[in-house]
């Protein structure tokens, strides 16, 4: 899971680097805000599942539903402080980064099992 967050930091830190080289740094800082609305609810939630892996397996799906639950409150409530505390959003770049930041972590499944393939036909295991 903090994988995950890792890759969706890198992810819209890439995204802003390129943007912030071709169009200006008012679009790389508008990325940000947006990665920053999605990466901040989500490495908060993976620290606590990650926190709660020695507890006893009956109680996960209570913490993961609230979790997620609070998660989605919380990208919510971020992206509702950003608009109204600053002036002038470009909505574009929020949005293109607040997406990144979402489907990073898919991108991240679909490597992982490639990956996971690709070492099963070398070792001539087919799946």
């Amino acid at each position: 899971m903090l994988a995950a967050v890792g890759l969706q930091i890198a992810a819209v830190a890439l995204l802003a680097l390129v943007a912030g080289l071709t169009t200006g740094m008012e679009s790389a800082r508008f990325l940000l805000l947006g990665g920053a609305v999605a990466i901040v609810p989500n490495a908060l939630f993976a620290l606590r599942l990650s926190l709660h892996r020695k507890r006893p397996p009956e109680s996960y799906p209570v913490v993961f539903f609230l979790g997620e639950f609070a998660k989605l409150g919380l990208t919510v409530g971020l992206l509702a402080w950003i608009v109204k505390s600053v002036p002038d959003i470009r909505w574009l770049p929020l949005l293109i980064g607040l997406i990144v930041a979402l489907k990073a972590p898919l991108f991240a499944l679909a490597f992982v099992r490639s990956v996971t393939v690709a070492k099963g036909e070398a070792n001539g295991n087919t799946l």
